[in-house]
């Protein structure tokens, strides 16, 4: 929260543009959302205007999705700001192809191009809505960036990098999340994405760990024992949406405890079954999600222990080339399952679900 909270001040108290339009990427269970949201709870705080769009949704290009939410977030801004900038979407409708903006029922197909020209009439519009006397800024948040139309995507680059070029005094930042492909999506789409900061989101360190167990309970006077925190950080390891689990079954393994009770190691031994249940079910709607050639991808892996593992490794058990897993490597990174490491490795996202697919083999 240290940057973004050092962008915000940027933006509320100097009154600039964040130049960079920030990309958080991650696999899902990470908190992408949840530290969106907490994003926008933030300058809610410093009173800018939040924008929040969800790319890709019921096929609605990301500029339009944009549009017509500044139009029904001004709604409740002074009649001279509304009127102004009604005058502006009207003209990005009819300049970029984006049909019934006003009235919030903007559609906009990913197929049908924001052209060159519109991107300047986004960028009229993004002036406006940042610059109101009715609030401090414009933040515009988008979650599933990887989802949003490359049109879209492209305007978007286009007018931030004008802006940015002008030096300009606009209030306004863009902050988005995404799964780790986002940034492979976004670079197919713009090729100046150097416009865009990409930052990855990690797994959770011990004391991140502790803090998100611990801390609520702490709150209503309820003490984790050193053993059974470290029981909990063993099963969970650092996979927040395991956190989570762990956190939920264990207290509710230890009764909902009062004022002064004690979370035991006992408790984490009796929450672990019902976290278990929860990842197989997670695990299992993965693995039917997956085509018969991504599944032996999976398997493979598996086959090779829970780490990181080299692509040739995984060729090599299955018999083929390496340039051979490139279809079906694409296609789970795309849905999240697997992503890549370092070194021309690939890993599984969620703790877990190697041993998973071995259990499944056995």
């Amino acid at each position: 929260m240290g940057e973004f909270e050092e962008r915000l001040s940027y933006l509320v108290d100097l009154g600039r543009l964040v130049g960079r339009i920030r990309v958080d990427h991650a696999p899902r269970g990470l908190g992408k959302t949840s530290l969106l949201r907490q994003y926008q709870r933030r300058a809610r705080e410093r009173e800018a205007q939040t924008i929040w769009v969800t790319a890709g949704e019921e096929g609605v290009g990301l500029i339009a999705q944009i549009a017509a939410e500044i139009e029904r977030e001004s709604s409740t801004w002074r009649s001279g700001a509304r009127t102004a900038l009604g005058r502006h979407l009207e003209s990005l409708t009819l300049r970029a192809g984006i049909p019934q903006i006003v009235g919030v029922e903007a559609k906009l197909k990913p197929d049908v191009a924001a052209t060159a020209g519109g991107y300047r009439e986004f960028e009229a519009v993004l002036r406006l809505a940042a610059s109101s006397d009715d609030h401090t800024g414009l933040v515009i948040l988008v979650d599933e960036i990887q989802a949003a139309d490359p049109a879209g995507l492209l305007t978007l680059a286009y007018a931030w990098q004008h802006l940015q070029s002008e030096g300009s005094g606009v209030p306004a930042a863009v902050f988005t999340a995404g799964l780790p492909n986002a940034p492979e999506k976004i670079a197919s789409a713009v090729t100046f994405s150097e416009r865009f900061a990409y930052r990855p989101l990690l797994l959770l360190g011990r004391e991140a760990e502790e803090v998100a167990i611990s801390a609520p309970a702490r709150h209503l006077g309820v003490v984790w024992e050193d053993d059974a925190l470290a029981a909990a950080f063993e099963l969970a390891a650092g996979y927040p949406y395991a956190v989570q689990l762990i956190a939920d079954a264990t207290w509710t393994a230890a009764g909902h405890p009062d004022p002064g009770g004690r979370i035991t190691v006992d408790h984490v031994t009796v929450g672990r079954h019902a976290m278990q249940a929860d990842l197989d079910a997670l695990f299992r709607a993965r693995w039917a999600n997956a085509t018969a050639a991504e599944r032996e991808l999976m398997t493979a892996m598996a086959s090779l222990g829970d780490e990181p593992v080299q692509r040739a490794e995984v060729a090599r058990v299955l018999g083929v080339s390496s340039e051979s897993l490139s279809m079906p490597r694409a296609r789970l990174i795309d849905k999240g399952f697997i992503q890549s490491g370092s070194r021309g490795k690939i890993e599984f996202t969620i703790p877990g679900f190697a041993a998973f697919i071995r259990d499944l083999d056995g």
